[in-house]
């Protein structure tokens, strides 16, 4: 008899877990995405206009490997403060003047494609290795509006139809930008299309927004983490997200239960996380014009020509005061809004 690998044993284990969810979820009986009445309560929003979660029943798409949710929308009705991000974005790789910095090498390909070309990418996961994805998150422009779209799994039998949707939409883009994609979202994603047999074509620039952080923030924040780069570069933080180890339990709560609150927070974090990393290139490119100078709401931590820059992860009392600066001067951003940052739960996400 011939002698299996445990890769092979686990991915058996899946394909029986998978059929028995299609039994019982078959044809007709999934549990479809229908938001609360009224959405979620919403608490005070400080600093900024009350904003509500915006939440869509969205539009059921066929694929040969069956259906799922696709959540698109314009990102001004997430955040209206989006359009002018966007317009500084555009601003930023288009009206660039020289060349970028050798650290910032990673970003030149936004300054030569079309915009209309790149795509943001995050995705949700259920775990790490070969536990199914439930979401993948994608940004991007059509013409002068920015969009988000979302393409969800209201099932885990619905995993393949997400997959084989996310592929046929990125054929159509040159360039793709992601937080530590090179190590997690692409390859869950690869892995995740080979057990669904569904064919993968990769061949976009990639542009990870992770280890460029690294090298330009360096030690000068505590970590390099989505949600520390918005506090310490965008200068803000959310409140009333939903922590990220907490998504996995979510999700499977949905699917076992029909209540898709606390879906809806999953849906905007996502949403959240793909504007944030908007915004960082955004801040990037900019501060590399000004001979790598950073404003105070940046906290002093970016270094785009390798020079030294306040630090603001020193030991001891330093580092709780240069944090205690930070949350008095940020604007703070609850769930409902864009900004970004993402503990990506389980996931081995160095950031």
């Amino acid at each position: 008899m011939a002698m299996t690998s445990p890769k092979e044993d686990l991915l058996n284990e899946l394909r029986v877990l998978q059929e028995k969810a299609s039994r019982v979820f078959p044809p007709g009986r999934r549990r479809t995405y229908v938001p609360a009445e009224g959405g979620m309560e919403q608490g005070e929003v400080k600093d900024l206009s009350s904003l509500p979660i915006v939440v869509s029943k969205g539009n059921v798409e066929e694929t040969e490997r069956g259906s799922l949710l696709r959540l698109l929308m314009p990102a001004s009705d997430i955040w209206p403060e989006a359009p002018t991000f966007f317009d500084e974005y555009l601003k930023s790789v288009m009206d660039t003047p020289g060349p970028l910095p050798e650290k910032l090498a990673p970003l030149r390909p936004l300054l030569s494609a079309k915009q209309n070309s790149v795509l943001y990418l995050d995705i949700e996961t259920t775990g790490l290795g070969t536990a199914p994805l439930f979401l993948i998150g994608l940004m991007y422009a059509a013409g002068a509006t920015l969009y988000i779209d979302q393409l969800f799994a209201r099932d885990y039998s619905e995993e393949a139809a997400v997959l084989e949707y996310f592929q046929q939409l990125l054929e159509h883009f040159d360039v793709v930008v992601t937080f530590n994609g090179a190590k997690f979202d692409v390859p869950f994603i690869s892995e995740r299309m080979a057990y669904h047999l569904v064919p993968f074509r990769f061949e976009a620039v990639h542009i990870d927004l992770l280890p460029l952080s690294r090298s330009v923030v360096g030690s000068r924040a505590p970590n390099h983490k989505l949600q520390t780069l918005e506090r310490f570069l965008c200068g803000r933080k959310r409140l009333g997200d939903i922590p990220g180890h907490e998504i996995p339990e979510a999700y499977h709560d949905f699917v076992r239960t029909g209540d898709a609150r606390r879906i809806e927070t999953i849906l905007h974090h996502n949403r959240l996380d793909l504007v944030t990393m908007l915004q960082l290139v955004t801040i990037f490119i900019n501060r590399s014009a000004d001979g790598g100078r950073v404003a105070e709401d940046a906290a002093g931590v970016l270094d785009v020509h390798g020079e030294s820059n306040r630090s603001v992860a020193s030991s001891g009392g330093g580092s709780g005061a240069a944090v205690s600066d930070a949350d008095r001067d940020s604007r703070r951003i609850t769930g409902d809004e864009a900004g970004g940052g993402k503990q990506k739960r389980r996931r081995a996400k160095s950031r």
